[in-house]
């Protein structure tokens, strides 16, 4: 029987109750497969109360995204903020749906009342069938890779504004190197810290870039900041980076799958995207208000140098030292299951996860422009994963009517209208997005940028 290769989301989050569970043999993976393979399921113990839950949903989503939001809303103009708001409420109210997508499969079949390793996989699964799984899992694969990439990226960046001796592309090899042996060990046995990290620095950004462009706005106003009216190539551009912001759906059904009360998840939805509203809107409505169309894709290294400054750089570098290992790890524990390689600690594997990581370094030298690979994945896999996804997965499973036995559900009308608005909205901006942001990699003034361009420079 041909084996279908699946991807543990609880390896990418940042709080699974069962995750925590598992323990950690040669990596989280291992002790889940040896349960498998006895038909176990890993017991849960403590589940998240709804504040938690809430607390890891901000956490999942506020990454490094929101450095780039200012940069976002230069490209849509005052549409961008508009989007910032309305991407709030629909990518919520498709999570939310999501969640119920998790009850109607306890509803109808026994096994998804004990833990699962892959909700968001076994929802598409029973929506769509195989290819639904598979679907998911490549989105999820090219989400996670091309994320991580943006923070080797990022770092690689932040460092060299405050050493500016290195090239960014001489920082990308040096913070390879670094997060290189980390990648080659299993899974870490508890996640929270980093999650706890994450809100931690984003807040701490937040309010340092926003304090400091107040501070600074005489500076700024002297300069005449321009806002330009938007291009339908900038506006998709600007799509697609407030897209990345609001990433992190394909994680929401294990967070509710860890939940105590799983009744709970819509008011979690609720509050975090809340939160994160609040948190976002200041920096895209003060950045691109006081800065216009001069403001960097990184905000952190427009606002200028200072100690504060030094310091939210300092969290958010570490937070993404941290988001980083989280992420790959997945990724690369599914390339070992697909190759075959031994679930213990071996030359294969530090064969495997070093080619993935120097994969990933020559795409960095080949695209420095973080940008540029977020704004893709963020119209693409992202925008899968968030809107097209979970309002089809949702429609499907309702209006499926296969068992009698089957409580009886039902989508109100003002309901599919706005799965279906979501839904247009996700798959249009989506693909008017994957082709700017396609077009922009393939700009001349990008492969100048390019590291292999800049050394081969340097040679002659």
């Amino acid at each position: 029987m041909k084996k279908d290769y699946v991807l543990n989301p609880e390896s990418i989050t940042t709080v699974s109750g069962t995750l925590k569970d598992v323990g950690v043999g040669e990596s989280m993976g291992n002790s889940g497969d040896k349960l498998a393979e006895k038909g176990e399921e890993p017991e849960r113990k403590a589940g998240l109360s709804f504040g938690m839950a809430s607390f890891f949903m901000v956490a999942q989503m506020a990454g490094a995204g929101f450095l780039s939001l200012p940069k976002a809303v230069a490209n849509a103009g005052w549409g961008g903020v508009v989007m910032i708001v309305v991407f709030c409420i629909s990518v919520g109210f498709a999570a939310s749906r999501l969640g119920r997508c998790w009850n109607i499969l306890e509803e109808r079949w026994d096994e998804y009342k004990k833990p699962s390793r892959q909700p968001y996989q076994e929802i598409a699964y029973r929506a769509f069938g195989i290819h639904g799984r598979r679907l998911v899992l490549a989105c999820l694969m090219i989400t996670l890779t091309g994320s991580t990439i943006v923070f080797i990226i990022l770092i690689a960046q932040m460092i060299g504004s405050y050493v500016p001796s290195l090239s960014q592309c001489e920082w990308v090899l040096i913070v390879s190197a670094v997060i290189l042996p980390t990648v080659w060990l299993g899974s870490p046995k508890d996640f929270w810290q980093a999650s706890v990290l994450a809100v931690l620095a984003t807040v701490v950004a937040v309010v340092v870039i926003v304090a400091k462009i107040i501070y600074d706005r005489e500076k700024y106003i002297a300069a005449h900041p321009v806002h330009s009216l938007p291009t339908i190539s900038s506006f998709s551009l600007g799509f697609s980076a407030i897209l990345f912001s609001y990433g992190g759906a394909s994680v929401f059904p294990t967070i509710q799958n860890d939940m105590k009360n799983k009744a709970d998840f819509t008011k979690s939805v609720i509050f975090s995207f809340s939160i994160i509203l609040m948190l976002y809107l200041p920096v895209g409505i003060v950045g691109y208000v006081l800065i216009g169309d001069a403001v960097d894709s990184n905000i952190l290294l427009t606002v200028g140098p200072s100690v504060i400054v030094l310091v939210a750089i300092g969290l958010q570098i570490v937070n993404l030292l941290g988001t980083f290992i989280i992420s790959m790890n997945p990724v690369v524990q599914t390339l070992e299951d697909i190759i075959g390689i031994p679930t213990h600690f071996c030359w294969q594997r530090v064969a495997i996860r070093s080619s993935v990581i120097v994969l990933e370094v020559l795409v960095a030298f080949a695209i420095p422009d973080f940008a540029l690979i977020l704004n893709l994945i963020g119209a693409s896999t992202i925008g899968c994963l968030t809107f097209v996804m979970p309002p089809l997965m949702y429609m499907r499973l309702v209006d499926d009517r296969s068992e009698k036995s089957w409580p009886e559900r039902n989508v109100a009308l003002w309901e599919r209208i706005y799965l279906w608005v979501i839904l247009i909205v996700g798959v249009v901006g989506g693909l008017a997005g994957t082709v700017s942001a396609v077009m922009a990699i393939l700009q001349p003034s990008s492969f100048s940028q390019s590291c292999f361009v800049n050394f081969l420079g340097t040679k002659t």
